[in-house]
């Protein structure tokens, strides 16, 4: 398996050459720490000078292992589901700008929090239409542009549709498209997944499987809760996953320490 951490750029409110100076940093302390990529929280890539960032990654031997568009929703308020068609064509065109700059960087591209909240205006099934029609958009342009999509479920908390990985599977069905995967995280799982069978069902599900995301028990590093990380890895590995598993944590005491530590749980075990 690959290793990868979560980072922004602030790209929307620094010049290109701030944002190459610290992807340059990350690229370099990352592989101090035995790194194989970034994972890239972004807003809007399509300002990120994207022949620079893919000299800069080839130069370090660091690979994009996927693109974050949860700020979509978080900072424009764009979602997949939102009843106002012209809301949701924003999101289906934001979607497709990250899909560009994931293109040219040989990475994936998220679909987790820019599906949406429920408004009171509508109602939970007229929202799920909505997510699986604007997700079929989203598809037919990532097919055009040779990109894989990964589907995240997330917890009940932070988002009010597709909880578990079998919800998520099952659209993931419905929507047909070699370009769409599964993307799981070890924190929302915990939250979501019922601990006497997901060990089980994970082995069935494995090949679904596109992206990792790795977050313990207490939402910080792994190591720092009670998660089980063991066999959780073990299972994905032994039934066929190589791909990248990244840190998506609290980055408390500092982004720095968290990667260190990480890095330094996760390998023992990798």
């Amino acid at each position: 398996m690959l290793l990868s951490i979560v980072s922004g750029l602030e790209e929307s409110k620094s010049s290109p050459n701030d944002v190459n100076k610290k992807f340059t940093y990350l690229c370099r302390y990352l592989k101090s720490l035995s790194y194989d990529g970034i994972e890239l929280s972004l807003l809007e890539p399509e300002k990120i000078d994207v022949k620079g960032i893919i000299e800069l990654q080839n130069s370090y031997d660091m690979r994009i292992s996927a693109l974050g568009t949860g700020s979509t929703f978080i900072r424009f308020g764009y979602s997949l589901g939102d009843h106002r068609e012209p809301i949701r064509k924003k999101a289906i065109e934001r979607v497709e700008k990250y899909i560009e700059f994931a293109r040219e960087t040989q990475s994936k591209v998220i679909i987790g929090l820019i599906r949406g909240r429920y408004k009171h205006e509508s109602n939970p099934q007229k929202e799920r239409l909505n997510i699986i029609s604007s997700l079929k958009e989203c598809c037919s342009i990532a097919e055009n542009s040779d990109v894989q999509l990964l589907f995240e479920p997330i917890n009940r908390f932070e988002i009010d549709s597709y909880h578990t990985i079998s919800e998520s599977l099952k659209l993931i069905k419905e929507i047909g498209s070699s370009n769409l995967k599964l993307l799981i995280d070890s924190y929302h799982t915990h939250l979501e997944e019922d601990p006497v069978y997901i060990w089980e069902y994970l082995k069935e599900v494995v090949h679904y499987v596109g992206h990792i995301h790795l977050a313990d028990t207490t939402r910080r590093a792994p190591g720092s809760g009670h998660f089980d990380f063991k066999t959780f890895l073990n299972i994905l590995k032994t039934h066929g996953y190589s791909e990248f598993v990244s840190i998506e944590t609290i980055m408390k005491p500092s982004f720095e320490l968290v990667a260190k530590n990480s890095s330094e749980y996760l390998r023992q075990i990798l």
